[in-house]
């Protein structure tokens, strides 16, 4: 991020995060980040893994970092199934 060239062009993807979510039909619930590391923690809402991963090639992510795709469920929500509640 000292690089101007790569600063520039990492604003101009990071102002479109609130339409490009919009656009593939996500909610980001909250973000996190170890600068140092690279890592940059997400919690989305989405209907599908394909609207993540286009999500964040669209916003540049991809381009700067790895990108791990976890898919999750409250665990209220699985102990309700399992126990048939």
């Amino acid at each position: 991020m000292f690089n101007n060239a790569v600063k520039k062009k990492f604003k101009e993807h990071v102002s479109r995060r609130t339409d490009v979510a919009k656009k593939h039909e996500i909610k980001v619930l909250s973000a996190y980040t170890s600068i140092l590391d690279h890592l940059i923690f997400y919690v989305i809402e989405a209907l599908s893994q394909q609207a993540v991963e286009n999500y964040f090639i669209e916003i540049g992510f991809a381009f700067w970092n790895n990108i791990e795709i976890r898919q999750a469920r409250a665990v209220k929500d699985v102990v309700k199934k399992v126990v048939g509640e």
